[in-house]
């Protein structure tokens, strides 16, 4: 263990309760799984438990919720039965129970030990899926020099023709709507850690954070600067970071910085990731705006033209927000964002500044229950839908027209993803990511006027202005209503 481990990483009693609000909100349908699961399997037993045998406590102080491990995808640490013993100071220290209490004892409370790595389900799937995808479901790489170049573009308004000046990328992949990889993005991006190892020593990368596995990366990547997780950690440690669009629960980052290092991370099926749509708008995160830029070879983001103001009958200036449209994501391996379509029908790009991502895409036109998306039902973490899904979607049975496109993503590599296609992200080791959704006029606009309109109407509203405002009356005419409150400003 590295002698720089530090101790008061353990999760006391608070930050344990402030994991679980957290999970309890992501994934209420788990709150009592456990329950569940007991009353099902005492219903078909046909001998009686006694009091002790059938009472199962929770693995420490009422904040366990073991549905988040249920499906044994990983384990935390590898032991031989034999050393369990002897290792009842380092798990007994990172639950706070105590190396002798009965509850560590319970063998069962903890299915993360494993006697045999290889037999479990992430460490073989992890090592084919750092793999390149083969080339019939690869996306295409560019080049994000090469994309910044202009071009022609001729649009025809009724009887008169319109030319001017759009990046290549624009017409070759957002207009088409392909998946791309997309090198060169970061140059020049603070946010992007330098990866030269000649530049700096071990010690300087992520100094005092250290995985309690001897073997594993997950807290040490070979990064310095910039946007690693630990420096993350250095800089805005004591900062509350969200977790989700779905719910306001939040925890600071020192909290979440023990989660992930303790056996509850590291045995949870889907480990919590952060999802902060908010990481910017206040001090002192606000800093992180002016690290990264977006790349130039994307459109213009036609939500930044909505009116600057939306005038009352008191003249005053209502405020109205546009839908949240840029996150940071972070989340260590096995977390991931599970399979979805972005909203509003935007495009998107992600950036990844430490870490390494799995893609699948799918053609906007695939039948969502073939791919696990139940209408009505909890969406299926990433890592549990490769469990269950992958074989079967890259099989040579599964329906070409089908066919989803893969792309392992690398520390400084940009994926772009075009609007409508459903799409999962599995990160393969601690990952830190930007992302942004833009509205482009190329691709389904109309479609994305149909769904601004139904979804989010008062921002329709000042977007429809903003639009004519700017000289954009040919896309303002898309949004499909006759008569707007900005048609009577």
């Amino acid at each position: 263990m590295p002698t720089n481990y530090i101790y008061d990483r353990y999760l006391d009693s608070e930050e344990r309760y402030e994991v679980r609000v957290v999970k309890a909100a992501e994934r209420p349908h788990l709150v009592h799984w456990e329950e569940e699961d007991d009353m099902n399997a005492s219903s078909s037993s046909d001998e009686k438990k006694t009091d002790d045998e059938s009472f199962q406590p929770p693995l420490t102080d009422g904040c366990d919720l073991p549905g988040w491990r249920a499906r044994r995808l990983a384990p935390c640490v590898s032991v031989e039965k034999k050393h369990i013993d002897s290792i009842g100071l380092v798990l007994g220290g990172c639950l706070n129970i105590g190396s002798g209490a009965t509850l560590f004892r319970r063998e069962s409370q903890f299915p993360f030990i494993t006697s045999n790595v290889d037999s479990c389900w992430w460490h073989r799937t992890k090592e084919k899926l750092c793999v390149p995808p083969p080339v019939d479901r690869d996306a295409p790489v560019v080049k994000h020099d090469e994309m910044c170049a202009l071009v022609d573009y001729v649009k025809s308004n009724g009887c008169n023709e319109e030319s001017r000046k759009v990046t290549y990328f624009s017409l070759e992949f957002e207009e088409k709507g392909l998946p791309v990889k997309i090198l060169g993005a970061t140059f020049n991006w603070p946010a992007m850690p330098d990866y030269d190892e000649e530049n700096h020593s071990k010690n300087e990368a992520n100094k005092g954070w250290a995985d309690m596995s001897d073997n594993s990366d997950l807290m040490t990547a070979k990064g310095c600067g910039g946007w690693t997780f630990a420096n993350l950690v250095s800089r805005f440690g004591n900062i509350s970071w969200r977790y989700s669009d779905q719910h306001g629960e939040m925890m600071s980052l020192n909290t979440y910085a023990k989660y992930i290092t303790s056996p509850e991370g590291q045995s949870d099926d889907s480990p919590l990731g952060i999802y902060d749509s908010q990481f910017g708008d206040d001090d002192p995160t606000s800093l992180l705006l002016n690290e990264y830029t977006v790349p130039k070879c994307f459109s213009q983001d036609l939500f930044e033209l909505q009116s600057g103001c939306d005038s009352d009958e008191d003249n005053s200036i209502e405020e109205v927000p546009r839908p949240p449209y840029r996150w940071i994501l972070i989340g260590p391996e096995r977390s991931g964002t599970g399979l979805h379509v972005d909203p509003l029908w935007t495009n998107a790009w992600v950036t990844v500044l430490q870490g390494k991502k799995r893609w699948l895409l799918f053609p906007p036109e695939t039948p969502h229950e073939l791919i696990g998306m139940i209408e009505g039902q909890p969406q299926i973490p990433s890592s549990i839908w490769f469990a269950d899904y992958y074989e079967k979607v890259t099989s040579t049975s599964w329906p070409t027209e089908y066919k989803p496109t893969e792309i392992l993503q690398y520390h400084g590599e940009t994926v772009f993803v075009p609007a409508g296609w459903p799409h999962l992200v599995l990160n393969l080791e601690l990952t830190v990511a930007v992302t942004h959704n833009y509205a482009s006029e190329f691709g389904p606009f109309k479609r994305m006027c149909q769904d601004v309109v139904e979804e989010e109407p008062e921002f329709a509203v000042r977007w429809y202005a903003g639009l004519k405002e700017n000289g954009r009356e040919d896309l303002a005419s898309c949004l499909p209503y006759k008569k707007t409150v900005a048609d009577d400003s």
